[in-house]
C-alpha cells in the first residue's frame, strides 16, 4: 500500500511538472504571432465559403472580440465583421493586417487589444502599447486605408488588478495619440466597468475573473455601439 502512494505520488509530481511546463509554453509562445497561424488560416477558408460584407465595420483583437458571442446583434444596425483571435496582441494584429484587415475594405476598424501586451511574460509596457498601436494605425494608412481606426480602452479585468495602472496609463497614451491624428479615435468602455467609488464591478466576469459575461458584454457594447451609431456607420455601404 506505502508503494502504491508512493507510485502515485510521483505520477502526480510528474504530472503537475508536465502541466507547468506547457503552460510556460503557452505562455512563451502565445507572444509570437506565428502562433496564432491557424485561427488566421480558418478566417480565410471562412471567407471562401462565407465571404464577409464589404463595408462593414471591422471588430479585430484578441479575446474579447473572440469570445462576444453576440457581436453582430449588439451592434445592429450597424454590420459588422468579427476576426478576434487567441490572446492577440497588437503587433500580431499589424502582421496579420494583409489577411483579416486589408482584404474586407471595413468602413472603420475597431481595435480591441493591449491587454494581452501587457500580460506578456516578456514585460511590455504601457509605451509598447502605444508604439504598437501606432504602428497598427500608420501601417494601415501606408497601405491606403482612410477609415476611422477606434480604439476601445483597455478594460478592468479582476483576476489582472495589478496590471491596472498599466492599463490606465496605456489608455492615457492612446487616447492622446489618437486626438491628434485624423480619423482615429478612442473609444472609453473602462468607466462603466468601475463602480462609483472606482473599484471594479464584480458582476461584469465570469468565474476566471478574466473573461467578461453577458453583462459586461453589455456593458461593452453600451460604450460602442453608440459611438459607431453617431459616426454614421450604420448600414452597409461599399468602401471599395
Amino acid at each position: 500500500m506505502r508503494r502504491m502512494l508512493i507510485t502515485l505520488g510521483v505520477l502526480a509530481g510528474i504530472g503537475i511538472v508536465a502541466l507547468f511546463a506547457f503552460l510556460l509554453y503557452v505562455l512563451l509562445a502565445s507572444g509570437d504571432p506565428k502562433y496564432w497561424e491557424a485561427e488566421i488560416a480558418a478566417f480565410e477558408r471562412l471567407d471562401v465559403s462565407n465571404p464577409p460584407p464589404s463595408g462593414a465595420v471591422l471588430f479585430v483583437g484578441g479575446r474579447d472580440v473572440r469570445l462576444w458571442p453576440q457581436l453582430a446583434a449588439d451592434m445592429a444596425p450597424v454590420p459588422v465583421i468579427q476576426r478576434g483571435f487567441g490572446g492577440a496582441q497588437i503587433s500580431h494584429i499589424t502582421h496579420y493586417m494583409s489577411r483579416i484587415v486589408l482584404p474586407y475594405h471595413p468602413r472603420a476598424v475597431v481595435v480591441m487589444a493591449g491587454d494581452a501586451d501587457l500580460a506578456d511574460v516578456h514585460g511590455r509596457r504601457p509605451e509598447d502599447v502605444l508604439d504598437d498601436f501606432r504602428t497598427l494605425a500608420l501601417s494601415l494608412r501606408a497601405e491606403g486605408m482612410t477609415a476611422p481606426i477606434y480604439f476601445v480602452s483597455i478594460r478592468p479585468q479582476p483576476a489582472r488588478k495589478e496590471r491596472w495602472y498599466g492599463a490606465l496609463r496605456a489608455n492615457a497614451l492612446v487616447a492622446d495619440f489618437v486626438a491628434g491624428q485624423r480619423n482615429m479615435h478612442f473609444i472609453d468602455a473602462s468607466t462603466s466597468m468601475l463602480d462609483a467609488e472606482g473599484k471594479f464591478r464584480g458582476d461584469l466576469h465570469r468565474w476566471d475573473r478574466l473573461t467578461l459575461n453577458a453583462a459586461g458584454y453589455a456593458a461593452l457594447a453600451a460604450a460602442i455601439r453608440p459611438v459607431l451609431i453617431e459616426a454614421g456607420h450604420g448600414g452597409l455601404r461599399s468602401t471599395r
